[in-house]
């Protein structure tokens, strides 16, 4: 993993990245690095903001005089929402691209493959659909879940959430035609491309590290999702979203864990015959060859079997729990007050 990629390679590479998907292009374009493009994305949108509102008429700050009003807390968690799916999408293949070597390393086609694996773009991504159908469920969104009272009286700050509506919509659908087009692509290079070396299955930890990684976009999408609960507004639509992202992010961990554990299964069953039936024949022998078969059998039948190390297991289960169950608890025990407790 420390390795660097080599000259031509990284040439190509970078060439390549500027006719990636737009979000992605959005951040190989600008001359900022993730977090500040990512912050000038938020910026951009909550300013729009401010601009619809004061067109409108329509306070920022609560009448309390302490935070925002209700509107323009909307409008920063539709903003902070946008601004996470971009950053943690460019995050996940940046760090994905630094693993390139280990890649490398594990797939047939050595540097070929791994330029595959690496790109910004997955390969069976169909994103023109995926587009068409966030732009037809944001429309919808528009005009059953936002509706033109108050707060959002005034068509400027209607017009702003039905877009940003519109425009998270979209995001969403295209981010699911990604991780799906990318567990696809996993598979199949798993399947067809996975080199299994019992004695350095360590260096399969990478596959666990890009699963992870894609599930952590989903998980922290969840906690921000999470944010709509503060004031106990829960309403099915909400609950299923993010039930939604957050199994997302469970599904696309380990359903490629599995394939490569199948993988390995298979491996060292077929090592594992071979070397018993040398262990049958060597039996009668003199000499210390049976002690060294029966060595590299107990060592193959201790390979582990999960393509992940410790520190991959804890950053998952950190982000799917850490990042949600506080945030979920809190909304359930607010609700709760509120609707069951004493009048």
């Amino acid at each position: 993993m420390g390795e660097s990629i080599p000259f031509d390679v990284a040439g190509e590479l970078s060439r390549a990245d500027r006719g990636a998907y737009l979000e992605q292009r959005l951040f190989v374009l600008s001359p900022f690095n993730t977090f500040w493009t990512a912050l000038l994305v938020f910026i951009v949108l909550i300013g729009s903001f401010a601009v619809a509102a004061a067109l409108s008429g329509v306070p920022l700050i609560a009448d309390d005089g302490f935070g925002p009003s209700r509107t323009a807390r909307f409008a920063l968690i539709f903003s902070l929402l946008i601004t996470t799916v971009l950053g943690m999408q460019r995050f996940s293949r940046v760090r994905e691209r630094a693993d390139f070597m280990a890649h490398a390393a594990v797939l047939k086609g050595g540097v070929v493959d791994a330029c595959e694996v690496t790109a910004l773009t997955p390969g069976s991504a169909r994103l023109a659909r995926a587009t068409l159908i966030g732009l037809a469920v944001g429309a919808a969104l528009c005009w059953t879940i936002i509706t033109p009272t108050q707060p959002l009286q005034t068509m400027a700050t209607y017009s702003w959430f039905c877009a940003i509506t519109v425009l998270i919509s979209v995001l969403f659908a295209r981010g699911v035609t990604l991780t799906r087009g990318a567990a696809r692509d996993a598979r199949r290079n798993i399947q067809d491309r996975l080199v299994v070396d019992l004695l350095r299955v360590d260096r399969l930890s990478v596959i666990g590290r890009s699963a992870a990684r894609t599930a952590l976009i989903w998980f922290v999408i969840s906690a921000v999702i999470c944010l709509f609960f503060i004031g106990g507004q829960i309403d099915p639509f909400t609950i299923g979203l993010l039930l939604g992202c957050a199994a997302m992010g469970v599904w696309i961990f380990i359903a490629t864990m599995e394939s490569v554990r199948r993988r390995i299964r298979a491996a060292k069953s077929a090592e594992l015959e071979h070397v018993r039936a040398q262990i049958d024949t060597a039996r009668n022998e003199p000499g210390e060859r049976l002690q060294g078969l029966l060595a590299y059998e107990a060592r193959i039948q201790a390979v582990h079997e999960w393509p992940f190390d410790q520190t991959t297991l804890v950053r998952v289960l950190a982000s799917a729990f850490i990042l949600t169950v506080p945030w979920f608890g809190q909304a359930i025990v607010q609700y709760l007050v509120e609707h069951l407790g004493p009048k």
